[in-house]
Parts: structure tokens; sequence; C-alpha cells
């Protein structure tokens, strides 16, 4: 009975530092650090620059997949909730934007983002981090700039049932979503993925930008488009580097530890019982 006592508290010991390292592995973007001179996250995402630098991964597409597939959170929460209640996919579509154009501010990085006391020219949020910036409650709106909005539109057309496309543009990131029998659209893209013309431009930069409007400075088409899909999959690194959900190596390493410990505290206990 005494074996089972000690097991008992092993396993009520070892819960709550469990509990802690799902909680922090919960956020995908919970800790940065600065390397080659520009600040990374906890995925190895650089948040300064779209593209790659040396073996990591800048921002562009792979930011997407921070808040898809097993680490969907806020952002994608709120394209299932227009998925359940809008039934039409056009008008679930002009929905969508409308409420990331009522909910977001455009405003620029080195004005909203410091790290060590040093704004940030920069910075890229993912759609998570973005939602929470703003709160329908208290009127609240969230800023950031365009692959901020991009990400953000990204995660949650995924959650509400559509293929989307992240558009890496001259000094531009807007979103493409596929949806052909769109009527209102000034130009249907076809970016080479065996579909042909039909996807269409989401441009949430402005509040009154319309569905399916593609800006003048972009209508010859000289940019990339990056199809997204609803995994936790990395598309552009071309060694294939798998996220981990928001856990890190760290975290798991902590957690090994502590129940490492606890484990020998157990152990002592039951000799220093036995010696008496």
């Amino acid at each position: 009975m005494i074996y089972i006592r000690y097991l008992i508290l092993f396993l009520l010991l070892c819960a709550p530092a469990v509990a802690l390292i799902k909680t922090a592995s919960a956020f995908p973007a919970s800790s940065f650090h600065k390397q080659y001179g520009d600040w990374y996250d906890n995925w190895e995402i650089d948040r300064n620059d779209a593209g790659t630098d040396g073996d990591l991964p800048g921002y562009l597409p792979n930011l997407a997949y921070e808040t898809l597939g097993n680490n969907r959170e806020l952002a994608y929460s709120i394209g299932e909730w227009f998925q359940n209640n809008y039934p039409s996919k056009t008008d679930r579509a002009v929905a969508i934007l409308k409420y990331v154009q009522t909910w977001t501010e455009y405003g620029y990085d080195s004005d909203n983002f410091i790290r060590n006391g040093v704004p940030q020219d920069e910075w890229a949020q993912n759609a998570d981090e973005f939602a929470h910036g703003f709160n329908q409650t208290t009127g609240v709106k969230a800023i950031g700039d365009c692959e901020d909005m991009a990400f953000l539109c990204g995660t949650i057309y995924v959650g509400a049932g559509f293929d989307a496309a992240v558009i890496d543009a001259t000094d531009h990131c807007a979103l493409l979503i596929w949806l052909p029998e769109f009527s209102n659209a000034d130009y249907y893209w076809d970016i080479g993925d065996g579909r042909g013309a039909g996807w269409i431009w989401v441009e949430a930069t402005g509040s009154s930008n319309p569905l399916g409007w593609t800006p003048s400075d972009f209508e010859d088409g000289g940019w990339i488009a990056y199809p997204i899909t609803n995994s936790s999959q990395f598309v552009s690194n071309p060694e294939g580097f798998q996220p981990n959900g928001g856990s890190t190596s760290t975290d798991l390493d902590t957690l090994g530890t502590i129940v490492a410990i606890v484990f020998f505290v157990i152990l002592a206990l039951i000799r220093l019982r036995h010696t008496h």
C-alpha cells in the first residue's frame, strides 16, 4: 500500500508539470530570440525578413503554418464560425473580408513593434497574434500591415473552407482564394496549379477594397503565389523543415527534467522510510 501511495503522489506532482508544458505549447510564438541580426520566433521563423537567411525560413509563406493544422487557434475558429453561419460560399467570402477590414487597421511596423528598445522596420505577426489584437466587445482594432492581414485572412479563409494562397509581390503581401463562381472580380487568376483561372484577390489593407479587386500595381501578375493548406507542414524550406506545433525541444527537456527530479525525490523518501 505504501508504494501505491507514493505512486499516486508521484503522478500528482507530475501532473502540473505536464499541464504547464501543454499550456506553453498552445501558442505557436511563445518566445523570440535574435540571430543573424534578425528576430526569430520559437519556430525559427524570421519575423524581420520574408526571405530565407541561411537554413532558417523567412516569414513568407511559412508564418501561415503556425496557425493551421494541429496549431490552429483563434483565427481558424473565426473561419469555422463563418462557415457555420454563412451557407453561401460567395456571401461567406465577402463577409470574411469585411470582418477583417472592420477589426484591423493599417499601421507601420516601426510605430508599433519594438524589440529591446529598437523599433522594427519590418515585423510579421502570425494570424493568431493579430487576431488576439482586436476586441469586438471593447471596439479595439488590431494594428498591422499587409503581411499581417494576408496571414490573418489566409487562416480565416482556410478555416472557413476555402483554398487560399499567400501572395509575395514587390513590397506587398496579399491573399488569393479559389472562388471561380464569384461574379464581381476584375481578375480571375491562374497560378499554375492545374485548375485554371478562378483565384480572386483579397486585399484587406483598405477598409473599402471589394473582394476580387486587384490593385493596379499587381495586374501584371509579376508576383509569386504560395498555396497554403490546412496542415502544419512548411512548404518553402528546401530541407522540409517540420514545425513542432509550438512545443520546443526545450519544453520537452524541461518536462523530462521535472519528472526525473520528482521520481528521485520519491525514491529518496522510500529509502528514508525503510531506514527508520
